[in-house]
């Protein structure tokens, strides 16, 4: 019984702790406020497409590398993908597809807190790059775009 009730206490604890762990799955909008970011798992880790743009945003993907894909509509559109679980908090080895410039970087993921996301992506080194910091809204405040 010395050796159970401690066995129970910490299996408890540590259910608890996991149940208060935040999660990037859910509805993020970015830094600039133009678009919401839905982010769940997919066969790729993680991955987050383009949920809302702000009225008068960019509708088409018309900075895409690939000529076939510049009228694609950027609602719908997948820019986040491959992104594991490193700790409770991060999430590393993703990618992020920027479509102002039609570029894919490296990326990462990191939790600061439940409402805010750091996202990072760069070139190369982690060194090299730029973080924005994506705030979690909820849905009826952002109703999903039409492709």
């Amino acid at each position: 019984m010395r050796i159970l009730l401690p066995c129970l206490l910490f299996i408890c604890f540590s259910f608890s702790a996991l149940a208060n762990t935040p999660s990037p799955e859910g509805l993020w909008l970015t830094q600039n406020k133009r678009s919401v970011i839905k982010i769940e798992r997919c066969d790729l880790g993680l991955c987050g497409k383009i949920h809302w743009i702000i009225e008068g945003g960019m509708q088409y993907d018309a900075k895409n590398p690939d000529e076939s894909r510049r009228n694609a509509p950027m609602c719908g559109l997948q820019i986040l993908w491959g992104f594991d679980k490193k700790s409770d908090s991060k999430w590393t080895g993703g990618r992020i597809y920027k479509a102002d410039d039609g570029d894919v970087y490296k990326s990462n993921l990191s939790m600061q807190g439940y409402d805010a996301l750091k996202v990072r992506g760069y070139v190369g080194l982690s060194l090299f790059g730029k973080t924005q910091l994506w705030q979690r809204v909820q849905a009826d405040s952002y109703p999903p775009c039409k492709p």
